[in-house]
């Protein structure tokens, strides 16, 4: 279930604006751990793989435990949670990635985190739900966070890439793609790095065909009820480890 809302808050002088509907989903408990916003500059898919600091804060890229976001005006920085440090001892159970602008979502993507790593769970085989009603039966020639990653002469850093086919850029189709630096394909340069590129409808789009452009990529994850509380297939609690 979808809730729009908004809400602002105040931490120390920062102020954040709240209004994504999965940020506030108080049935779901959906937790957000990796915040990364369009046109910094700096590589997403690097942001994703670096280790949190030690001392964690918003000003260092870092999203403190319980920290709810999603979409912090004038914040340029790609923010980062430590529990993806700890994905493997967290029990999760689903992960939510969530394309937005001016807090409203404009495509998301599901999967099934249980048993995962931080690198394997978004995949096409993990795949639940998403906008697209053609993605889970589609052949896929990329579905990974590493995507088509190529140095070089002629480098290209399409990371999170999900995408149908290629067909020497005029005829490349496919669903969402993080454009991490400056490609070689005419629709992959449409403004500064990176880009969050997708398609607007409910399948596959030819990326020439102006695609849809986000300015925010959420990742959220939902882990299974402690011991003691009801199972149930759609209900998941906070996420909790050693660091905290």
């Amino acid at each position: 279930m979808l809730h729009i809302s908004g809400a602002l808050i105040y931490l120390g002088l920062v102020a954040v604006f709240i209004t994504d509907s999965f940020a506030n989903d108080v049935e779901d408990n959906w937790q957000l751990v990796f915040h990364a916003v369009k046109g910094n500059g700096k590589d997403v898919r690097d942001a994703w793989n670096a280790r949190s600091p030690s001392v964690c804060s918003p000003d260092n890229g870092c999203l403190s435990p319980g920290f709810k976001l999603d979409n912090w005006r004038d914040n340029m920085k790609h923010l980062r949670s430590p529990l993806i440090d700890q994905w493997e001892s967290l029990r999760i159970q689903k992960i939510r990635v969530v394309l937005g602008r001016n807090g409203k979502t404009l495509a998301f993507l599901e999967f099934d985190g249980s048993g995962s790593n931080k690198l394997n769970w978004f995949s096409k085989s993990r795949l639940l739900h998403s906008s697209w009603s053609d993605l889970k039966t589609s052949r896929t020639n990329y579905f990974s966070i590493k995507g088509h990653d190529r140095d070089g002469r002629r480098p290209v850093k399409r990371h999170f890439f999900v995408n149908k086919r290629y067909g020497r850029c005029p005829n490349d189709v496919g669903w969402f793609v993080i454009i991490d630096k400056t490609d070689l394909c005419p629709w992959a340069r449409k403004g500064r790095t990176p880009l969050f590129l997708y398609s607007r409808g409910s399948k596959a789009a030819n990326w020439n065909r102006r695609p849809g452009v986000a300015d925010v990529m959420n990742v959220y994850i939902g882990c299974k009820f402690q011991e003691g509380f009801p199972k149930h297939p759609d209900r998941f609690d906070l996420c909790t480890s050693s660091l905290y």
